[in-house]
């Protein structure tokens, strides 16, 4: 935008060629096409338009042609509502709106846009108003995205009716959902709490409100509460804000939307309690007008400046900070001044005095920088605070001023900072875990156990640790951990989180390489090894270091181990009594010990093939077309295409597979003997597809031949036939039947996939 605005031709327009700019107007141009923030400038009686690379977006089609245009024709569609506020702007009022919606035209897919931008009239070298600056954020997608999680979270509670328990539990903010009561004139008056999350209590005292109205249980509740939360019941509208509850002593932010049907009046509150934020920022305000009386009182470095004469006169303490002859007060001009700064930081200096200066709304002015004694040429570090006064038209025309030094600051500064980076460094290179717990306020350890348990719930947070121990829980950084309580990793339901809490309490806060079970943020059980040291002062915990080591592989590999042993244990049991009942059946059955030996045989090699496709898959179960296809493999000649498998891939679990796999190999021997396979002409057909019947899906396997020479049903059943409609029924569950066609054998599987 600086090489188009160079270029533009600015001759045919209101504000002449640049070279006959005024100096602000100039200086205005630069500021604009520095700021990494869209920025615009309308200018002179028709608000010509100039604007930087941040704001093209903004334009979206009208660039480039907006630039050098008016105001109207550039924004032709809400020049009608905005007409008015560019006057007041243009008759010094300042403007700023948060969030705005706005119709541009030219954005495509955007026909609402939203906006957080400002207008600060600019004024010219003989203090008339000639324009205007414009800085802007916009806030579209914000706004989007919240007002669909809005919609979305309405409309999902609208249907479903839940609360989404886990949620409310999970949270490390405090929740609740309450019922506004109203009186006969529509006002609210008080509210029922319909439901709270386990850090409610922490945040507010306030314990088993669920069914009770708050009037009932803080009487002097201020009317602030109701009467916003009334307003979010009866419009609908969320609100966002901070505020403070005098009755529970307590600072909270709160973000508070309307749930469920607009008759039930409920609203939900998230909130998080910043009392300690609020109790730093009154401090910091006190702090600050502390030193500001001091520096009055005591002139500790002082000066005020004329910017008509610019010219200061400076305090002898003021003069001695920068080794200033005693005798240079009011002779002391801006530029001496400047002179002294250290080069480095002069810059920064000039161009933060500019736009203070240039800025009517500021009236403060503070910075930190380095100087050069003017006589020994000593490096110092200064803290300079001024006040900057203005006159009835917000002109800048003289300053008020403390400055000291803060080089002995800066050094221990500079000292801490490499001490704490080798304490980071150690931290975050460490390949354990290593967590730092504090207590607030700090925890008494003569109190009985399990009331230690309950505030160590409610006092403890995590205010450090090193990214491997977020890792440990499945968070992608030490930041997505610290702030949260032990409910995270110890969820006080669980009944072993607490033994291990009570077992740390009974070693006096103090113990190595003690085993615990956890959850990660995912849920999943974590076991660690532990070792942790308390910081105990006057019989107070108030903080718990402990470094911790990631075991659940090991565990897992134990476990896995102790499993594998009992499994087999259980698997040759059940292997062997299955050879025993095929030996006994065959050797029953068999018209000779020939047929005895071959028909055993085969029944063994196909057991052993089951097992072979269970034992690749650890016994976890098994692909069915992989057991069919083992089990006719060794009647499927190269060139020949007389076996056809036809299904869907179905895992099956271990039984139903080798039951399965002792079927096929009955059906397989029996047509190799007498059916599809006997001569070269028979096909046989095996297909299978799932069934999705509630509850519980069910398989459908058939067996059909045909082409073979012509069946006759047998005079009795065999082994093989039993094996399939007997064994194989009650094996899978289900239903098996082998029909005798004059065609061939059909043998029709059903049974359910559990």
């Amino acid at each position: 935008m600086g090489e188009r605005i160079r270029t533009y031709d600015w001759a045919a327009t209101p504000l002449g060629p640049i070279e006959i700019w005024p100096q602000s107007l100039r200086t205005l141009v630069d500021l604009m096409l520095a700021s990494q923030q869209p920025a615009y400038i309308g200018w002179g009686a028709e608000c010509t338009s100039l604007y930087n690379d941040s704001y093209v977006p903004i334009l979206g089609t009208k660039h480039p042609a907006a630039l050098g245009k008016p105001y109207e024709r550039v924004w032709p569609e809400i020049w009608d509502e905005y007409q008015p506020i560019i006057a007041a702007t243009m008759a010094g009022e300042a403007q700023h709106f948060v969030d705005r919606p706005i119709a541009l035209a030219g954005r495509a897919g955007r026909p609402m846009s939203w906006f957080t931008f400002s207008w600060t009239p600019i004024r010219n070298e003989t203090g008339g108003i000639a324009g205007f600056y414009c800085a802007a954020t916009e806030t579209t997608n914000q706004i989007l995205t919240e007002g669909a999680l809005r919609d979305s979270k309405e409309a999902t509670l609208r249907e479903t009716g839940m609360r989404y328990r886990a949620l409310f539990e999970a949270l490390d903010q405090g929740f609740c959902i309450v019922e506004m009561i109203f009186d006969e004139q529509n006002r609210p008056v008080d509210y029922i709490f319909v439901e709270t999350n386990p850090v409610f209590a922490t945040q507010t005292s306030l314990h088993d409100v669920v069914g009770k109205s708050m009037r009932s249980l803080r009487p002097q509740h201020e009317d602030y509460w109701f009467e916003i939360y009334g307003r979010v019941a009866l419009t609908g509208e969320p609100v966002r804000f901070e505020h403070e509850a005098g009755p529970l002593g307590r600072w909270y932010e709160v973000f508070a939307y309307r749930i469920g049907d607009p008759e039930h009046r409920h609203v939900a509150v998230l909130f998080d309690d910043i009392t300690e934020r609020k109790s730093a920022e009154v401090a910091r305000g006190e702090s600050e007008e502390r030193l500001r009386q001091v520096q009055e009182a005591a002139r500790i470095g002082s000066f005020e400046f004329d910017r008509r004469t610019n010219k200061a006169i400076a305090s002898p303490e003021y003069l001695e900070l920068y080794g200033l002859p005693e005798n240079l007060s009011g002779f002391f001009s801006y530029e001496d001044w400047l002179a002294l700064v250290h080069p480095e930081d002069r810059p920064r200096i000039e161009a933060e005095t500019r736009i203070a200066v240039a800025d009517p709304a500021r009236r403060q002015l503070d910075y930190e920088f380095r100087i050069f004694r003017a006589d020994t040429g000593g490096m110092r570090w200064i803290t300079a605070r001024t006040k900057l006064i203005r006159d009835a038209n917000g002109r800048f025309v003289r300053s008020l001023g403390a400055q000291w030094d803060v080089t002995a600051e800066k050094d221990a500064e500079a000292a801490l900072r490499q001490s704490e980076e080798r304490y980071r460094t150690f931290i975050a290179h460490s390949s354990e875990g290593i967590w730092l717990l504090e207590f607030d306020p700090p925890l008494d350890i003569s109190l009985p156990v399990e009331e230690q348990v309950e505030l160590a719930y409610r006092n403890g947070r995590f205010v450090e640790c090193n990214d491997a121990m977020a890792a440990m829980y499945g968070l992608a950084r030490a930041e997505d951990l610290i702030g949260r309580t032990l409910e995270f990793p110890l969820p006080s339901a669980s009944p072993e989180a607490r033994a291990f809490l009570t077992e740390v309490i009974r070693s006096g806060y103090s113990m190595a390489g003690v085993e615990s079970v956890e959850r990660d943020a995912a849920g999943s059980q974590k076991y660690f090894e532990n070792s942790m040291t308390g910081i105990v002062e006057d019989g107070q915990l108030k903080r718990l270091w402990g470094i911790q080591r990631d075991i659940t592989d090991r565990r897992q590999a134990e476990e896995q181990r102790t499993l594998l042993i009992h499994e087999l244990n259980h698997r040759v049991k059940n292997t062997l009594a299955t050879v025993q009942s095929i030996a006994s059946q065959t050797l029953r059955n068999a018209p000779s010990t020939r047929e005895a030996k071959d028909a055993l045989e085969g029944r063994l090699i196909a057991l052993a093939r089951a097992h072979d496709v269970l034992t690749r898959e650890s016994w976890e179960g098994a692909e069915l077309r992989e057991i069919v296809a083992q089990a006719v493999a060794p009647y499927a000649s190269q060139g020949e295409n007389r076996l056809h498998l036809s299904g869907p891939e179905i895992r099956l679990p271990p039984r139903m597979a080798l039951a399965l796999a002792m079927a096929l190999q009955e059906l397989a021997t029996n047509a190799v003997k007498y059916g599809a396979l006997a001569n070269p002409t028979g096909e046989i057909r095996i297909t299978w597809d799932v069934e999705a019947a509630p509850p519980v899906s069910r398989l459908h396997l058939r067996w059909e031949e045909s082409g073979g020479p012509p069946v006759q049903a047998p005079s009795r059943r065999g082994f093989g036939s039993r094996l399939i409609e007997r064994s194989l029924s009650q094996e899978l569950n289900g239903n098996a039947r082998i029909a005798f066609r004059p065609t061939g054998i059909v043998c029709t599987v059903d049974a359910p996939l559990a």
